[in-house]
């Protein structure tokens, strides 16, 4: 019995002090060294993915971002956003109506398809929405996802400066762009990090490059037409669906860092190869743009935190401007670098864009109506829309019963 007694005795300490041990590694962990919530030095390496920074976070780690959802919102100030003019929007190619309600995205409605922008402008929502640490006011709102949108109150890619009440939103290649090839934001910044590694800037080939279809439009005609025989530029029209021309003359986003000089045109409206551009420490040699896109403020043409050359939009002063590159190498090299620094490593990281897509849906709320879940049909009351993740495996608004 004695011995009994000391092995259950043995036996109940041993119990205490596995509990307490528990207690003491699981119960109470040692708190992380970096909290992104309260750190404000950004740190690309660090950051970059993280997509859980929280409103004040969001507006330290990224000043500026946010100054194109501030004008649209203090166009709407003293004027508030009603549910009637959401619903005179014209429902065209590439329309989508939306819901954020309780921390939930639903779609309303929508028209047509371009692609796969609506998708991927979806699913970049739903990201921003799930991963936000605080929550998120509900909203009803429009998108449209064409290069050129009706100058109205709804969500567009792009604007010029008279299109005062587009809220601008970031353009469907941060999620993918599959149509071309280019895949996803995260993969052309990944694949142009391994080539500048093999393409330092003292190894660059010194010329002014560019690939595209010219599409009748004559500030590319016009970039064709200047740059021709000039030993200073690799121009070439890219001819769509041409064997020969695909085969020799196409070259992948990050074949781009190569150079270090890259043209930047506007297409159809802007051109979704801007933001590519702006992943290779290399100078983009750009016209005066026209269309303004939610990275366009960051966008800086001379002083000290310059990160593009601009060129007039006839491209008469490009020479001018090559050879000033040219004979000024380190300020060349200055400006690709607040380019790289600027934009790749951190205004367009994932952070910036989900810190970008709440503080836009934050602003609309404050000058919008607020919308109602359900909607009355036959008497009953019915949802109006369905989960963003059905209508995306689904791709349809309606279902028969059983």
């Amino acid at each position: 019995m004695h011995r009994r007694g000391i092995l259950g005795t043995t036996l109940l300490l041993a119990l205490v002090l596995l509990f307490w041990y528990q207690q003491r590694t699981y119960s109470r962990p040692t708190p992380p060294t970096h909290s992104p919530h309260h750190n404000t030095q950004w740190d690309y390496k660090r950051d970059a993915n993280t997509l859980i920074l929280n409103a004040a976070r969001c507006q330290s780690a990224f000043p500026g971002l946010f100054a194109e959802v501030d004008r649209a919102k203090r166009e709407r100030a003293n004027r508030h956003i009603r549910l009637d003019e959401i619903d005179s929007i014209t429902i065209k190619n590439g329309y989508v109506r939306a819901m954020i309600y309780d921390q939930q995205l639903y779609v309303i409605k929508n028209n047509g398809t371009i692609y796969s922008r609506e998708l991927a402008t979806l699913h970049a929502l739903h990201r921003a929405i799930v991963t936000s640490p605080e929550p998120l006011p509900n909203i009803e709102f429009v998108y449209n996802t064409d290069d050129r949108v009706d100058p109205i109150t709804q969500w567009g890619y792009a604007r010029r400066e008279e299109d005062k009440y587009i809220w601008l939103m970031p353009d469907f290649g941060y999620w993918s762009w599959p149509e071309t090839k280019v895949g996803s934001m995260k993969e052309v910044q990944m694949k142009a990090e391994v080539a500048e590694q093999a393409w330092p800037w003292t190894k660059k080939i010194p010329r002014l490059f560019w690939r595209g279809a010219t599409m009748g439009l004559e500030v590319r005609d016009k970039l064709v037409e200047i740059t021709k025989d000039q030993p200073w530029a690799d121009v070439k029209p890219i001819i769509w669906r041409n064997n020969e021309s695909m085969k020799n003359d196409l070259r992948s986003m990050p074949d781009h860092c190569e150079f270090k000089y890259l043209a930047q045109t506007e297409g159809n409206t802007y051109s979704g190869r801007l933001k590519y551009l702006q992943s290779c420490r290399s100078v983009i040699v750009s016209h005066k743009l026209e269309w303004i896109q939610h990275q366009s403020p960051l966008m800086k043409n001379s002083g000290p935190e310059q990160n593009y050359v601009e060129v007039r939009r006839d491209w008469s002063d490009l020479h001018e401007k090559i050879n000033w590159l040219e004979e000024h190498d380190e300020d060349a090299r200055r400006i690709a670098e607040n380019n790289v620094r600027t934009f790749r490593d951190h205004y367009l990281t994932p952070a910036a864009e989900v810190c970008y897509w709440r503080h836009l849906i934050r602003s609309w709320a404050e000058v919008s109506f607020k919308p109602e879940f359900y909607t009355e049909v036959d008497g009953k009351q019915v949802w109006r829309g369905v989960p963003v993740e059905s209508f995306m495996l689904e791709r349809r608004l309606k279902w028969e019963p059983y």
